[in-house]
């Protein structure tokens, strides 16, 4: 019932809870799937909808399923249950199995599978914490103040500024884990890799078929519409694009997105893709968070302004530095963030006193503002004006996908995972180059990593970074980051070979402007690339 459906989990739990069994057949998916749904409000609605149309409708006795079948098909509602069937499934289908036919697990699943991740994890957490503490207890004034009226941020305290961390910092983590329980010596493996841990990642064959829609004879936004005499293309993708929009229906939009998407569809399809349409809540929520700009002064915001300052200091992203600096302030304040994240990134969160015996966390949002940060969100500003729908959207895509670039686990599109995905592609499809720039003492993950720490933002043209996250979003994993990278180093092979200092190896990725995206994923994924 409707008030039944009030009263049970959020749309978080949902997802968090449902898990297929293992030994499971169609009919018992079908039953897990009925019990998560009957807990969702969307559940209710479309039966209220459906029994308020038959009760003024004249529908005889025998044709009802008839006729709430064509009522489901002719409705948003009906698209919507789809959508919410769909979410769901794809959740499941990520999430471990259990062992019999049960709908939950009797107890949780361990946050993660390897202890030696789990403890550089914890080791990585208290150094953030102990970093933020530093860096307040060093600042001459109070973690939280009262705003006064008119004044502005250039008028704020200057300090220095330190970031908690940066990528080389990740980085250096990653490299230091180690399996204390595997030797090479039997397997005869030559630790050349910095990522240790032996995880199972993609081959190029096995990529080049999970990303199958991306070949060379199949017709792409981002290659077929920018040459000469094309615009047709163009002009077909818009108005093909349009047409399912108009439905909704998540599967046909990411089908759809796998072969890119029209620039000006993009807000409308990311948006319908990702479940994130904002409307009057939202608004009233970003609202308040303005508000919060604007009465508290935080001592992390000068962190926070000189990211965004740093991040616009180009011809490409100068003139949006007032709605990323206000949409990074908020993001800095909303509490909601770690919750809707896929994976919760830190909990290095301070609790700081704020008077009269309260207190507050530390950041607000449990995301410490790391450097480059506002790299991650200022794409958006070129998909959508105003500030409301930019912040939404680039929340949505951070707690998604982005908050794992910044995560110790071993789990699938970490950026762990992603580091050893790259190693591993660029060693198997050139491994004259990969040991070439490790002689020389330039390791190409060195290289590489800023640019996954980013998901390109800042590396490529924000156009072409736009493409891959089509792509990303469609696909939904984050996989094609490595492998963009790897196609880059691979592209670039004969100026690396030429190389005999480190130096000029970092000069060869200096100059990245003229990088086209989706014509060099095509010839790593589908062209004959090894070299003997």
């Amino acid at each position: 019932t409707a008030m039944e459906a009030a009263s049970g989990a959020s749309l978080e739990d949902l997802f968090s809870r449902i898990q297929y069994s293992e030994d499971g057949e169609f009919s018992d998916r079908c039953r897990v799937m009925e019990h998560h749904l009957k807990l969702d409000m969307l559940h209710a609605q479309v039966k209220r909808a459906v029994k308020e149309n038959l009760m003024s409708a004249d529908c005889e006795e025998g044709k009802v399923e008839e006729y709430v079948r064509k009522l489901l098909a002719e409705t948003e509602l009906g698209v919507a249950l789809k959508n919410r069937i769909y979410e769901l499934d794809e959740e499941a289908k990520r999430r471990p199995r259990l062992p019999s036919k049960q709908l939950r697990p009797r107890f949780p699943p361990l946050r993660e599978e390897l202890g030696v991740v789990d403890t550089a994890r914890m080791q990585w957490d208290n150094r953030l914490k102990f970093e933020l503490r530093s860096l307040l207890e060093k600042l001459p004034r109070p973690p939280v103040r009262t705003r006064k009226k008119g004044t502005s941020d250039s008028s704020a305290d200057k300090f220095p500024v330190r970031f908690v961390y940066t990528s080389q910092d990740l980085l250096n983590v990653i490299i230091s884990i180690s399996n204390p329980n595997f030797s090479g010596i039997a397997t005869r493996h030559i630790p050349l890799n910095l990522t240790k841990l032996q995880l199972k990642t993609p081959t190029v064959e096995e990529l080049s078929e999970r990303y199958r829609e991306l070949r060379p004879e199949i017709r792409q936004m981002g290659v077929d519409d920018t040459i000469y005499g094309s615009e047709w293309f163009g002009d077909e993708r818009e108005r093909t694009g349009t047409q399912l929009a108009s439905t909704g229906y998540i599967p046909q939009l990411k089908n759809f997105a796998k072969t890119g998407v029209p620039h000006s569809l993009r807000p409308l399809l990311w948006s319908r893709i990702l479940g994130c349409n904002p409307g009057p809540k939202e608004y009233h929520y970003f609202r308040m968070l303005r508000a919060k700009i604007n009465s508290q002064d935080i001592v992390i915001d000068h962190l926070i302004r000189f990211d965004v300052q740093e991040t616009t200091n180009n011809d490409e992203f100068f003139v949006f530095v007032d709605p990323l600096m206000e949409a990074m302030l908020a993001f800095s304040r909303d509490q909601s963030i770690q919750s809707r994240c896929s994976l919760v990134p830190t909990t290095a969160v301070l609790e700081v006193p704020i008077g009269d015996s309260k207190k507050m966390s530390m950041p607000p949002s449990g995301i410490i503002p790391y450097y480059q940060i506002s790299l991650l969100a200022v794409p958006f500003c070129f998909i959508y004006a105003g500030t409301e729908d930019m912040y939404s959207m680039w929340r949505e895509m951070y707690c998604k996908y982005f908050c794992k670039l910044h995560v110790i686990s071993s789990q699938k599109d970490t950026i762990y995972y992603l580091s050893k995905t790259f190693e591993d592609l660029l060693s198997a499809a050139n491994p004259r180059v990969f040991y070439h720039a490790i002689r020389i003492g330039a390791h190409p993950l060195r290289t590489v990593f800023p640019w996954i720490f980013t998901a390109f933002s800042g590396v490529l043209p924000v156009f072409q970074v736009m493409q891959i996250w089509d792509r990303i979003i469609a696909y939904d994993s984050l996989e094609l980051l490595p492998t963009l990278a790897a196609a880059i180093y691979n592209f670039r092979s004969e100026n690396v070979l030429a190389s005999k200092t480190a130096d000029e190896v970092h000069a060869v990725f200096k100059e990245t402007v003229h990088i086209q995206a989706i014509p060099l994923l095509q010839h790593f994924l589908f062209a004959t690339r090894k070299i003997q």
